[in-house]
């Protein structure tokens, strides 16, 4: 009866240990990797929902631009139609660092699918940061924001050109360090919210007055 039992115990520690050994090596990593596609799929649905905004407001733009021109009514001129797409540093990169992570390099390719087709336009990479002084693991590399926010901006700059292809001519990148804030800073919310890339897309259009 002892036998039997001290038996019953193995087989029951055997199996225990066989279905923790399945769930971390099988199961874990599927449902981590399940999360990071949800996660993943909710950010690229954020800035989709963002760039869908900028696409209407260009295109009424452009509706009142074409209006004017077949009534009459406008001058001559070159018109600078701007779409302008924040996307946050934590989505793009990791915490005080510049290069782009798996998830930001997706985040772009998707992105720039759609924004960066217009071979006319001029496409300008903007570097921006919270208030936060850097910290003691990056300093030696990067003094200050300034380079932190110049660093990200060329980064993403060199991978719409080398991984997407997209005419060097037609890029350009700005460091704003933390000069150009869009929230309080005193806040982790408001500091989230300025650490950010924005790419800004903009495209000349030539009006003709017709009389």
């Amino acid at each position: 009866m002892r036998f039997f039992t001290f038996f019953l115990i193995i087989v029951i520690l055997v199996i225990s240990f066989t279905f923790f050994y399945y769930y971390q090596q099988n199961y874990k990593p599927a449902i981590g990797r399940y999360n990071e596609l949800v996660q993943e799929n909710k950010t690229l649905t954020e800035y989709l929902n963002k760039l869908k905004e900028e696409i209407i407001k260009k295109d009424s733009i452009l509706v009142t631009i074409n209006t004017k021109q077949k009534d009459g009514t406008g001058p001559n001129q070159q018109n600078d139609i701007e779409t302008r797409i924040p996307i946050l540093s934590d989505d793009l990169f990791n915490s005080g660092g510049f290069e782009l992570t798996k998830n930001g390099r997706g985040i772009l390719k998707k992105l720039s699918q759609i924004l960066l087709k217009n071979d006319d336009s001029e496409i300008t990479i903007e570097g921006h940061t919270d208030n936060d002084k850097i910290s003691s693991k990056w300093i030696k590399i990067i003094p200050s924001n300034w380079e932190l926010s110049a660093l990200r901006a060329i980064n993403v700059l060199k991978f719409l050109k080398d991984s997407l292809n997209i005419n060097e001519n037609r890029l350009s990148a700005i460091s704003f360090g933390s000069s150009r804030p869009v929230a309080d800073n005193s806040t982790s919310e408001g500091k989230k919210e300025n650490r950010r890339i924005e790419i800004v897309i903009k495209r000349v259009i030539n009006i003709e007055n017709k009389e």
